[in-house]
């Protein structure tokens, strides 16, 4: 009878245990997972048993990754908020509570394994139901390694944006992406990081993609992008006076209180009133059911006093104004208030699009009485060529004439032959009189450069006025025509071997000065000197998308290399080919040095031939009419 009983006892005990095992575990959200195991580690704002709390605004986003009906999750906020804690108590809950296989993205490897060090390894450590999960890294035949880990059901790997080795290969249902904003362009030569993990996780039907970071430049920002795409929720607090939900703005802080003034009744109300009314989430788009999106700054952060949030701004606005540095106050945009930072034009009476366009006129005929001179600038693309035909006038007023394509293999004869005859066209004013393209600069950069090489030696041979330019690259400023220099053109032998057989001159072009030049002219409202002409005729080329890519780049104030100075920077997604031709074309008139009064002479000399011509061939047709001449 004793055996029987120890026997039924192990069996019992297997059945419990069995049962255990296979009992479904409760259905529990991440922030209760938290709040029931999470342990913030020493040198963190509330070291200590974690308590959603404490810092409500992270439940709803530690909800939101673990809701079945959403794929991802943005967070763009500033520092200091805790999104780092969000990232650990949502790995926690998908090593212990529902495993799963996870990557962590960082914009470097080095990054990667710090965090894994210190943040992963950390929480590891002093929560016990991760610390069943995962063995130590030190034991025998341990699947623990600093950029992986591996448990029961799952694995995570710490990778870095700029390595495709760690970001390649293993499927992944969650993925973790930290500060996506410094992310690189591409990983090596394998494209974008962001897209090459989420790949990862194309087989998953449950996947996750999650991305925080605080922001950089608007129009360049990753975390913007994907924030304006899913529900676009802010953090907001009601007015303690007049009930208004409002998010919190930094524009409406009262500096000499220190008070927040409410958007609706204008009351101002102090810091400790505003954090301690009623908070929740609103969205701007809920109907994005999939995509969940929030955005924070530090005022709604209980770590930081709203006295420091001003005392940042103050320091770095008096930079600003004092030494023209705006690094600092653009660090407070991104680092404080988590937004990104606008790249706007510095100039006075800048034009927009709509003006130019409406400023544009009808043209009599090809060329507008004033003109005195034709260039023609040519723009290098992968698979065209981008032209466009200028006329100018005395104290550099000029006239749009032309912009067009030719499209075709830029590495055939025929796409070439085509552009030579085009710039051999002839283009006639009002009364009959012609001018032709006097000179040409085209882009000799970009993937075709030997072949521009060798079509500005075939030309110069021709006695064309033909010029290969290059946009100088260097950090100080240069005048428009800068240097003369001499290139080496190519052609490969029958065994591949390259050898040089000819020779050429470019111009390098300062086009910093071209476009501050240009910008200034744009500026000018009456025809005269500097004036730009536009034509409004249709087929000319000069629709809107040209005036957008006219107008594709603004000059910023930056710091370079720890320098502060002036630079052209391009516009998100707009098309700056306007812009380099009309420069191309500016740099064209300058070589060729015009000397107005004989142009104007052989014009004046020009129109009374024609009216010569005109008159004698009344005489003729009155004459065969039987008239009296």
């Amino acid at each position: 009878m004793g055996k029987n009983k120890e026997v039924a006892f192990h069996t019992l005990y297997f059945i419990c245990s069995l049962t255990k095992a296979l009992r479904p575990k409760e259905s529990i959200s991440i922030s209760q997972w938290a709040d029931k195991h999470m342990i913030l580690p020493e040198g963190s704002n509330e070291a200590g048993k974690f308590r959603t709390g404490n810092v409500p605004y992270q439940k709803e986003i530690m909800d939101a990754i673990a809701d079945p009906h959403v794929v991802d999750v943005t967070v763009m906020s500033s520092s200091q908020v805790g999104k780092t804690t969000i990232i650990l108590c949502g790995i926690g809950y998908y090593i212990e509570h529902e495993p799963s296989t996870q990557i962590m993205v960082l914009p470097t490897l080095s990054l990667g394994e710090k965090f894994s060090k210190t943040r992963l390894a950390q929480m590891i450590r002093d929560i016990q139901v991760l610390r069943d999960k995962i063995a130590p890294a030190k034991s025998k035949d341990s699947d623990n390694t600093i950029l992986f880990k591996q448990y029961a059901g799952g694995y995570i790997v710490v990778s870095g944006a700029n390595s495709p080795a760690s970001l390649s290969s293993m499927p992944i249902r969650v993925v973790w992406m930290d500060e996506v904003d410094r992310f690189p362009d591409s990983a090596g030569s394998e494209g974008d990081p962001v897209t090459l993990a989420e790949t990862r996780s194309t087989t998953f039907w449950n996947k996750k993609h999650i991305k925080t970071s605080t922001p950089t430049i608007a129009g360049h920002s990753r975390i913007e992008d994907e924030y304006k795409s899913g529900t676009m929720e802010e953090w907001c607090v009601q007015c303690p006076c007049c009930g208004k939900w409002q998010p919190y703005s930094f524009r409406q802080m009262v500096f000499d209180t220190v008070s927040m003034k409410c958007i609706e009744c204008m009351e101002e109300i102090s810091e400790r009133d505003w954090k301690e009314s009623p908070h929740m989430w609103i969205a701007q788009h809920p109907e994005r059911k999939r995509h969940r999106s929030f955005h924070l700054n530090q005022m709604a952060s209980p770590w930081v006093e709203w006295r420091d949030i001003i005392d940042k701004f103050k320091k770095a606005y008096e930079k600003k104004e004092k030494y023209h540095d705006l690094e600092q106050l653009k660090a407070f945009i991104n680092t404080v208030l988590g937004e990104p930072w606008e790249e706007t034009a510095l100039e006075e009476g800048a034009v927009d699009e709509e003006i130019l366009e409406g400023r544009a006129e009808h043209y009599a005929a090809e060329i507008p009485d004033g003109v005195l001179l034709l260039t023609a600038a040519v723009d290098v693309q992968d698979n065209r060529f981008e032209i466009e035909v200028r006329g100018w006038a005395r104290d550099y007023e000029t006239w749009g004439i032309y912009k067009t394509e030719i499209y075709g293999d830029l590495e055939k004869n025929e796409v070439w032959e085509e552009l030579e005859e085009y710039l051999k066209t002839t283009f006639r004013f009002e009364d009959g009189r012609e001018l032709n393209v006097a000179g040409t600069a085209i882009d000799t950069g970009g993937n075709h450069t030997n072949r521009v090489y060798k079509w500005v030696r075939y030309m110069q041979k021709k006695g064309k006025r033909v010029y290969g330019v290059k946009g100088y690259t260097g950090s100080e400023e240069v005048p428009l025509i800068y240097h003369q220099t001499k290139v080496d053109i190519k052609e490969k032998t029958k065994n591949g071997k390259e050898v040089v057989v000819d020779s050429t001159s470019i111009r390098i072009l300062g086009v910093s000065s071209g476009k501050d030049d240009i910008s200034n002219r744009l500026k000018i409202e009456d025809p005269g000197e500097g004036y730009c002409h536009f034509p409004s005729n249709q087929g000319r080329g000069y629709d809107h998308e040209y005036y957008k890519g006219l107008l594709s780049e603004s000059k910023v104030t930056k710091k370079v290399r720890g320098v502060i100075k002036r630079a052209w920077v391009k516009k998100s997604g707009a098309r700056n080919e306007p812009l380099d031709l009309f420069n191309y074309n500016y740099a064209a008139c300058e070589l060729l040095r015009p000397v107005w009064g004989e142009l104007e002479a052989k014009l004046e000399k020009g129109i009374n031939y024609m009216k010569a011509t005109k008159k004698a061939r009344r005489k003729v047709r009155k004459s065969q009419n039987g008239l009296e001449v």
